[in-house]
């Protein structure tokens, strides 16, 4: 991996090294873990007491009809084209809620016993795995592990399950070997253990607070969405994901979930985009040696035109049809008997095939078609003999229609053979570019690979992404923003990077001695401002389990929000709440991007520990670390995305960006 230097060493260093781990070994785009969490005596008093503060390939649109120009028209079939959040009304909450709340069952959570059953069977297997290494592999392993510490939490009437939290988090780390199967199977065992001592280990207060929750749940739900709709989206995942891990009412989960269940990648192509970046001239030289009718033809043939892409309707897998047009122009001697025919020849070519991306890659459709009437005639005819010269000329003018049929047929036949092969060709070099290696990071870190989708219609083609797992909620709807007819349009839904980040960060306790590991993890050099902090005075900081890193892009503002549960500094320790948040405004210069700080990094603590001299000194201490993260600038220097293309990408220029309604639009010219 490339290596850079890393500038500035703080706490919140990590979650920038996080980020680039998810984003580094790719989206674009494993196994299925499921998102770790812990209900804490704080999560319990969450639950009781309220937060402190269809088929995407067939149903996603390009615009809310009610905002700007809709394209809706132009994608097929209508049904598919509407997007729109559904209104409070369209799905009786209320009903759904009254029936979740008499379905909680105590019977139905997860049993401790067989959760640790199931573990300490998956450990037995890993340790097995293992004792074939050399005993100083194996000894370095379990030591790697935190095995003893894993042993006695088991051995335990009443385990830790913060403990247990770190030591699963230990494991989603990228390390050569945590991908494969034994070491997977117990972070995943180890995780249903820790939703079962969460949920099942005192299951009537459990059902007693999922209970009390379910009336601020219904309340969220029939709200309407407002803005980036941040606090009523993490109010409603927050409780999905409770209802999920305790193994509650999954019709209840799985409604919700399907209501926030839109791609929050989209990259949109358009119609004359396509057509003049991928359309090509051909020229193409051919040799004519051929014998019909008994008569060997013998020439040069010259096929000159253009090939062009043409954007085809089809709701579930992009597709462009491919069209040659061209003009073939022929030179050619035919011999028969001695006698030498001079001919020319031409036919207006058109050539088509269709190309679709499916999961495979780029893929032909096979449905090559020609079509190339020629025209031919005759300018002179050869032998000694002028009366052979004559009746070679009435021959000739005989046979000249079958024999233009039979040219004809051969041309076309060949045509579509060099047409066909020569887009396979095409389709293999860039299958290999564009098709994703293996990467084990995703397994090693307990990331779901964004799953892709696409479309495409007469006006735009469209490749759709989306970072969603378990109980994870992805985009509520489609892009609102009004899509420009021209040029390549990206857009990023806030959830996407939640997403990738929760599985990682959240419920992690982050140590100053850990950040310079976690920087060579991510590709990363450590510098010696990051020795000096790592060796300095200790301290650590407790990420929050849900949504640890919350972003929101709302009225041309990004959001940054940290949410954490503990904090400690040598030997002081705040176990409260807090939140550092800092905004900015997006600038657009000349193709590059700026965040520029509005107002100062603010730094909340909940309830009673907001006052006191220790809650101002570790304010102060929060806030001149996160001051110089959330810089007045963001960005060093601005950021032009385009230099961050392929070398053989074609040449684009970042004209707009709009940031709104939990999305961030990027326009490329």
């Amino acid at each position: 991996m490339e290596t850079k230097n890393l500038k500035k060493v703080d706490m919140l260093r990590i979650v920038g090294i996080a980020g680039a781990m998810c984003w580094q070994l790719g989206s674009s785009i494993a196994q299925s873990p499921i998102e770790h969490g812990v209900i804490s005596r704080a999560d319990l008093l969450e639950l009781s007491v309220g937060s402190t503060s269809a088929d995407e390939n067939t149903s996603d649109a390009l615009s809310n009809p009610t905002r700007g120009v809709s394209l809706a028209s132009s994608v097929a079939p209508t049904s598919s084209t509407t997007s729109t959040p559904s209104q409070p009304s369209s799905i009786p909450w209320a009903s759904l809620i009254a029936n979740a709340r008499a379905n909680l069952r105590a019977d139905s959570l997860p049993d401790p016993a067989n959760a640790k059953q199931a573990l300490e069977n998956a450990a037995a297997q890993l340790q097995n795995f293992l004792s074939t290494a050399s005993d100083d592999r194996f000894a370095n392993w379990l030591t790697f592990l935190r095995w003893n510490d894993l042993n006695a939490e088991l051995a335990k009437e009443d385990p830790d399950t913060e403990q247990l939290v770190q030591i699963e988090r230990n494991m989603r780390q990228n390390y050569l070997g945590l991908e494969l199967s034994p070491f997977v199977q117990v972070r995943e065992r180890l995780a249903d253990y820790i939703y079962a001592l969460k949920f099942g280990g005192q299951p009537n207060e459990t059902i007693e607070l999922l209970g009390k929750r379910l009336e601020p749940l219904l309340q969220s739900l029939q709200s309407l969405p407002r803005g980036a709709d941040g606090e009523r989206q993490r109010e409603i995942g927050l409780m999905t994901s409770f209802l999920r891990q305790s193994r509650q009412v999954p019709d209840l989960v799985q409604t919700i979930r399907d209501g926030f269940s839109k791609p929050n990648v989209r990259v949109l192509v358009s119609r004359d985009f396509a057509e003049r970046r991928l359309s090509r001239p051909v020229a193409e030289p051919n040799p004519v040696n051929e014998v019909i009718l008994g008569t060997q033809i013998r020439g040069q043939s010259f096929l000159q035109g253009n090939v062009s892409p043409q954007l085809i309707d089809n709701p579930r897998n992009a597709s462009l049809r491919l069209l040659l047009s061209g003009q073939l122009t022929s030179q050619n001697i035919g011999t028969n008997r001695g006698v030498r025919l001079h001919t020319r020849g031409n036919a207006n070519v058109s050539a088509s095939e269709t190309v679709s991306l499916t999961d495979a890659g780029l893929t032909s459709q096979n449905d090559t078609s020609v079509h190339a009437p020629l025209r031919s005639s005759i300018q002179g005819i050869e032998h000694r003999l002028k009366i052979v010269r004559k009746i070679a000329a009435k021959k000739a003018a005989e046979q000249k229609p079958q024999a233009d049929a039979i040219a004809q047929g051969r041309l076309e036949r060949r045509v579509a053979t060099q047409f066909h092969q020569q887009l396979r060709e095409q389709l293999t070099r860039a299958n290999a570019r564009m098709l994703p290696a293996e990467t084990p990071v995703f397994n090693r870190l307990g990331l779901t690979r964004p799953r892709r989708s696409s479309w495409s219609s007469g006006d735009f083609l469209s490749l759709l992404w989306k970072q969603q797992e378990g109980d994870q909620l992805a985009a509520p709807s489609s892009c609102p923003l009004v899509v420009q007819p021209h040029g390549v349009t990206i857009q990023l839904h806030q959830s996407a990077l939640m997403n990738l980040l929760d599985p990682i960060i959240g419920g992690r306790i982050i140590r100053n001695e850990d950040l310079d590991d976690f920087a060579t993890q991510a590709g990363l050099s450590p510098s010696d401002e990051l020795k000096a902090e790592v060796s300095g005075e200790k301290w650590s900081i407790s990420m929050a389990t849900y949504h640890p890193v919350e972003v929101e892009f709302d009225d041309q503002l990004v959001r940054f929000r940290i949410r954490t549960t503990k904090l400690d500094r040598g030997d002081q320790a705040l176990e409260q709440p807090a939140t550092i948040e800092a905004i900015y405004k997006v600038a657009l210069d000349n193709g590059a991007i700026q965040l520029e700080r509005q107002g100062d990094v603010k730094i909340e603590f909940a309830g009673d520990a907001q006052r006191g001299l220790r809650a101002v000194t570790l304010r102060s201490f929060l806030k001149n670390k996160f001051d110089t993260v959330f810089k007045q600038e963001l960005l060093d220097k601005p950021l032009r995305p385009t230099d961050r293309l392929p070398a053989d990408a074609p040449s684009m220029t970042l004209t707009d960006i709009q940031v709104d309604d939990g999305w961030i639009q990027a326009t490329l010219l």
